[in-house]
Parts: C-alpha cells; structure tokens; sequence
C-alpha cells in the first residue's frame, strides 16, 4: 500500500463526517455502501475533470477536498493494511480509488485524452502532486519520491491492459464491500492432478519431539535502516523514522533507541548482528530460512543502489556468522524499487524486475545450486533438496500481493508459478519426498488475492502428505493458521515467524522449529526475543536474549494438522488461552500489553489463525461465535463473584468522572 495508489485511492484512515452523499452511519449493507460509494466517486471525477481542464475550484470541489483532507491520518494509511481500516475507512477508500483510477484511466487511454501525449507523465505529477497537497496525504518529500517511483509502471499497465477502476479497486479492496468486480480474467482454475482422493479427514499422526530432531532456524522481516540513529526522533510525520533531527530529540521521550525502537522505526544493524551472533550460540541449526523482507519501511527513498546494498550486506553476515549453513531465502515485498512491484517477463527494462532477480541469484548462488538460477532469473522462486527425500520449494508469494501493481496488468500473469509449484509437488510426491514450503506473505492475508490463494490452498489439498511445513513472514506477528480442504478438513499448518524489526510495537524475535529428521514434521519451536526497553537502558551491554515460549509446553504437544486444529477449538472456548497466544503473537510488547486486546481483538487473532484464503470464513465464524459465547459467560462469572461490587465500582467511577469534569469547568 505504500505506492503511488496510496497517493490517489487510501486517502482516508479517519472519519468521513459530512461528505456529500456519504453515510453518517457505515452499519449499511454491503451492497448499499458500494452504490453510495459510487454515487461519490462519479461527483468527485466529475469534479476533479473539471478542475483540471478549466482550473476553476467549484463551490462543491473546494467542499469535498477539503471534507477530505481533515478526514484522513497521515501515518494510518501508509503503516496499515487495507483491511485493518475500519468500514468508514474504508468506504472513502474506495470511492477514491473508483473516481480517481477513473479519471487517470480515461484521459490515458482515449486517442483525444489529456495524458495521451508527451507531456503525460509530467501532468500526471502535477496531478498528483496536487492530490497529495490539497488532501494532506503526506510530507510532500514522500508524495514525490512515491509518485516519482511508481509513475512509469501505473502508466505502462493502464495502457496495455484492459482493467478498468471497478475491477482495479475491487482487487485492491477485496476483502470489503468494494469488492464488485467481475473480471473473467481474473478467476481462472489451476490444472491439478486428481489421481488422489480427496483427505476424508484432517491430517494426524505427526510425530512428537525427540532428541533427533534437527533444528531449523528462521528469520524474518529484518527490514535493516541503514540509517538509523540513536537519539533521532522516533516520532516523525513519515511512515518510518529514527533517522533524523537527532540534535532537537535526544534525551527526550521522541528519541530513538539505541537497540531498536518500538514506534514505525526499523532495525539498527547492532541488533541484526546481535541476533545472528545469540542463535549462534544458542542452538545447533541445520538450515536457516530466511522469509522476506530484508529492506527497510522507507518506501519513498529506496533505490536499486540502497536495496542491493543492504541485500548483499544482510546476505553476507549470514554467511559470515554461519559459514557451515545453508541459508534458504524467499523474497518479501520490500527488495524490490520501487516497492511491491513484480514484473511479468517481456515489459520494457526500465520497468522490469529483472535486475533485482539476477542480483539475489548472485546472493544466494553460495547456498544454492546452479540449476535454481533460471527459475530464480524467471519470477525469484526456486526448489532445492538439501537431502535425500527432503525438498524445499520457496515460492514469489508477491504473485498474490494485492499491491503489486503488475497483477492489474493480467491476472494470468500469475499463473506460471502456480503451476510449477503444483508440478514441482507432483515429481516430489512420486519421488517420495518431504517438502518444506517458504513464502513470504500468508495466504489469508488480507493482501492476498483470493483466486491466487484459493489455487494456491488446492494444491496445499492436492498434497497434503507430501508437504510438511509451510513457512511464511510479513506480518510481523508470531502466530499459525491452518489450511483447510473444501470439506473443512485441516491439512496443513502455515507457521509465521514474526519479524526481527521492532516495527511496530514489537520485541524483535527470531524462531527455532524441531523438526522430524524423517517426515520433516515440524514436531515444536520456541522464539526467543529481547524486551526493547530494558535493552535500550543498557546501550553499553548486549541484548538479553531470552526464551520467550515454547510451544509445546505452553499449548499443544501435537503440532499435525488435526492438533492445531483442535487447539483453535481450545482457543476459543478458553479465553485465558487464547489471551496467551495473543501475549506471544505481539512478543510480550509492552505498548501492545499496555493496550490491551478486547473482544474483537481476541476474535481477529483467532480467525487469522483460521483463514488461509482470505474470502472463505466460515471456520472464523464458528470460532468467533464460540469465543464471544465463552467470553460472556466469563463476564457473567466475573459479575457473579463480585456480588455486584464491579457494577458500584463502575458507578463510582462514573461520579468521580462526572465530579472532576465539573470541577474543570467551573475553573
């Protein structure tokens, strides 16, 4: 979301009070918000089209601009997902997306458009430079560097693809009432083998933990910054801080630390090495996995320079820290300049991904073998079997990214991988190998588009027996989910490492998985993590690394399928349980355990735990219903104990409350 789009479509992250047409209350139909949002959004093209071709602000053009920039908050929409804003949220989102992509769309395409010429590009900055200005949407220094970055691609694809707004922001919005579109190009079915049976039921009889399991380490989402400074303000306007005004910030509460910084600031290379330098010495690995996201959050000044820099550079200290391992890495959203985006084969250099391909083969080729290089070279996925009977597939999963612009060009643009890892499985299953699966993004991430996820989870199905693991990173949580079959059989569990960055509101934290030396079950794990705030009191003196958790003693010893399954069953009819994965999922963070987590807080953590295609729910329902029910009869427990004492304390609270109002009033 960090692109140009966010420049045009996620303007908003705030209250929508007051816009013509738009809803005081968003508890609407789905499909009622959608046709107000289209009232809108043809009001504002029409708007905005007669500003630029006159110059002339109309009354009602200067009312909803303005309605909109005090609308939105700067920070919201460039460190959020779409799905994480709320439904106001996302209702002018959407209208924006539909009214401005149409805009942009007519005048590139139609021979007499305004940006059919050779001034185009030019007038699509002041454009959007422009948006950016009188909507409030960031600091002008992050509009130009997006707008600048992103500007070549946006307009390459509206020109040679046949997308239009409806379905572009349908895709982009998808899992929200925006999602209208019906492009038939966009839902097309992956050729899988079906010589084997559908599971009658969930996978079991994953083995238990022993003293021959090996260990595989993972980290994650590093997203080094290569400039961050102790002492900087960690409270900045931009998306991602900690880097400067040092000389204003340090010694006060907006100073960076010296470890790391819970606010959106990433990871200093101290604490990189530090946690590279404590797995060392913890724990006897046998690989490592390395899922993504090795650049920084500063999306508006990355650089082909910057990113291959500070790729080679975490590459290298890996090699330097482990000499005798093998490193297996995917690729994460952030390696690529401008971020996000993944060409297909055949578009113009200048736009293609191509470098940043051929630059991660250099990289990995020390851990790699020489016949990964073409598929690697082809779209940055490869399979290795580092022994016999073991496979690994790491997968591009940008291929689903919703805010990879390149999957507005074609949707089967796509589809090439899909089919490589379903064949990639196949010769695996009929060499009977075990295989470990690495990607980036979660399947039932919210970005993650639900056709590519849906294709995706029948393979998972399909081969169920052969894949053993499945390893993801992006968002930055420590938490699981299961892959279900059609009939709602559990067939494989996603384990998500967290991240290394302290961004946001996080401990960094690295993870080690037990796995089974003979069907490659992952048997346990443990992460280990350092309190941020204890560390940066002790500049001086390393990180106390501790262990977090260990899986197995903290929850489940049986870690197959039908295990876990059971466990999210635990999860919801025991709120303290579910309390705890909650405390683990956010690394004991202080802010996060400052804050809290509530009902609906509880039930999103449970059901991300169910979702692996990110449309299909009903496992999330059933959960959530039962957790809401244990939830109740827990307050009503609470109540009964209390002998009403928490009412009078509410009441009490109430008066006090109403007395020093009062009181603040009268002075």
């Amino acid at each position: 979301m960090k692109c140009l789009l966010v420049v045009f479509c996620s303007v908003i992250a705030a209250s929508a009070v007051n816009l013509p047409g738009v809803p005081v209350d968003f508890d609407l139909d789905n499909k009622v918000l959608s046709a107000i949002a289209d009232d809108v959004a043809g009001r504002l093209e029409q708007e905005y089209l007669t500003f630029w071709k006159t110059g002339v602000e109309t009354p009602a053009f200067k009312k909803l601009t303005q309605q909109l920039a005090k609308a939105h908050t700067k920070k919201d929409i460039f460190t959020k997902n779409l799905p994480e804003l709320e439904t106001r949220d996302s209702f002018v989102v959407c209208t924006l997306c539909r009214s401005i992509m149409n805009v942009f769309m007519r005048a590139v395409r139609e021979e007499d458009g305004e940006l059919n010429g050779e001034n185009s590009a030019a007038i699509m900055k002041d454009i959007a430079m422009d948006v950016c200005d009188r909507m409030e949407l960031q600091t002008p220094e992050v509009c130009e560097g997006l707008i600048d970055f992103n500007l070549p691609t946006l307009v390459y694809i509206m020109r040679n693809s046949e997308m239009d707004s409806q379905s572009f922001c349908s895709l982009f919005m998808e899992v929200s009432f925006c999602n209208t579109g019906s492009n038939p190009a966009y839902n097309w079915t992956l050729t899988v083998d079906n010589k084997v049976e559908e599971p009658s039921s969930s996978k079991s009889g994953t083995p238990r933990q022993s003293d021959n399991d090996i260990k595989i380490c993972q980290f994650t989402d590093i997203h080094h910054d290569p400039l961050y400074e102790p002492g900087s303000l960690a409270t900045c306007a931009e998306p991602m801080c900690c880097q400067r005004e040092k000389s204003t910030t340090e010694g006060t509460s907006a100073a960076a630390g010296f470890w790391g910084d819970y606010r959106n600031c990433d990871l200093p290379w101290r604490s990189f090495e530090s946690a590279l330098d404590h797995a060392a010495k913890t724990v006897d690995c046998t690989y490592i996995y390395q899922t993504g996201d090795v650049v920084d959050h500063m999306v508006w000044a990355t650089s082909v320079k910057k990113n291959t820099e500070v790729l080679t550079k975490v590459s290298d200290q890996f090699t330097k820290v482990f000499p005798e391992l093998k490193v297996y890495p995917c690729i994460g959203n952030h390696e690529p300049h401008p971020l996000n985006l993944f060409s297909p084969e055949g578009v113009p250099d200048e736009i293609n991904t191509k470098w940043l391909y051929e630059h991660l083969y250099n990289d990995w080729s020390k851990w790699l073998p020489a016949e990964t290089k073409e598929t690697i070279l082809k779209g940055g996925y490869y399979t290795v079997s580092p022994r016999k009977g073991f496979r690994i597939i790491a997968l591009n999963g940008n291929d689903c990214y919703t805010d990879n612009f390149w999957l507005y060009h074609s949707g089967n643009d796509k589809i090439p991988q899909l089919q490589w890892f379903h064949d990639t499985l196949l010769a695996a299953e009929a060499a009977g190998e075990y295989v470990h699966v690495l990607t980036h993004i979660p399947s039932g991430d919210g970005t993650c588009w639900s056709v590519w996820a849906r294709e995706y989870n029948r393979c998972i199905t399909r081969f169920h027996k052969t894949i053993s693991g499945i390893f993801n990173g992006h968002s930055h949580k420590d938490e699981l989910a299961v892959h279900y079959s059609d009939e709602g059989h559990a067939t494989a569990v996603a384990w998500n490492g967290g991240a290394l960055t302290a961004y946001s509101y996080k401990n960094p934290n690295y993870r080690v998985y037990s796995v089974n030396p003979d069907t490659y079950d992952v048997t346990n794990h443990q992460t280990y993590i350092y309190d941020l705030n204890e560390a940066n009191k002790k500049p001086d003196e390393q990180p106390n690394w501790f262990l977090e958790y260990d899986f197995s003693e903290e929850f489940t010893e049986d870690l197959s399928p039908a295990g876990i399954d059971k466990l999210l069953d635990e999860f919801a009819d025991k709120p303290e349980l579910m309390r705890k994965y909650w405390r683990f999922r956010v690394t004991s963070a202080e802010p996060k355990l400052t804050e809290g987590c509530g009902r609906d807080c509880l039930a999103s953590s449970l059901c991300r735990a169910a979702v692996t295609v990110n449309n299909r729910r009903e496992r999330c329902e059933e959960l959530r219903t039962r957790l809401f029910e244990a939830l109740d009869n827990e307050e009503e427990e609470e109540e009964d104990q209390d002998g009403g004492a928490a009412a009078l304390s509410v009441l009490s609270l109430g008066s006090l409350l109403t007395l020093v109002l009062s009181m603040r009033i009268s002075f």
